[in-house]
């Protein structure tokens, strides 16, 4: 049986943190929104099919995250833990403005960097000390579950990836620009693809 190279959006600020009244004013200031296509990245809804693609080299996993796509299932608004992290940080930063501690710059800065670190999170970027992904435990627990019955096919995921245009993310505006240098466009093994979504981020 072939794998399921069907995908989805997963956002990167999760729609919780704007239900935070503090959260929302910051995220409104620098100009972020939930329906930012900046603000989503692309994934594989089968975790299978991700475990499959972790069984390629390290490289090839690097050209995929460069063409903007995530190397963790897709998981929607499930999982609750990033927005347990994200609120508390988040709050912070709006004290930090409250009392001055932060100009308008700084505070940017600040924003950006957390949401640089998040998405980071969100591709699958950040590795454990076993070498796996830090993610939530439900993608864990999905990941480990998961049962790949053939080898990863990268021209059958390109071929679902840039044939499914219609399920683009996000009829909003695209992200504001962050007070950093942009990345270097990646390989062209998948550049199509990042050309295609405009996935790329730092």
């Amino acid at each position: 049986m072939e794998l399921n190279y069907d995908f989805a959006f997963q956002s990167i600020f999760p729609k919780a943190v704007w239900l935070v009244p503090e959260c929302k004013r910051l995220l409104d200031e620098v100009g972020i929104a939930h329906n930012m296509k900046g603000n989503y990245v692309t994934a594989f809804v089968d975790p299978a099919t991700v475990v499959a693609f972790w069984r390629e080299p390290a490289e090839f996993r690097a050209t995929l995250i460069k063409a903007g796509w995530s190397t963790l299932p897709y998981e929607g608004e499930a999982a609750p833990d990033k927005a347990q992290f994200l609120i508390p940080k988040l709050l912070e930063i709006h004290a930090k403005v409250e009392s001055r501690a932060y100009d308008a710059q700084a505070t940017k800065y600040a924003v950006f960097a957390l949401f640089r670190f998040t998405h980071q999170l969100t591709m699958g970027e950040v590795l454990g000390a076993d070498g796996r992904p830090t993610c939530s435990p439900l993608t864990q627990q999905r990941m480990k579950d998961a049962r790949p019955t053939s080898a990863f096919d990268v021209n059958k995921a390109v071929t679902a990836m840039v044939s499914d245009l219609e399920n683009r993310a996000g009829a909003g505006p695209a992200m504001p620009a962050p007070p950093v240098k942009p990345a270097a466009p990646g390989p062209s093994l998948l550049g199509r693809v990042a050309r295609v979504f405009g996935r790329r981020q730092t």
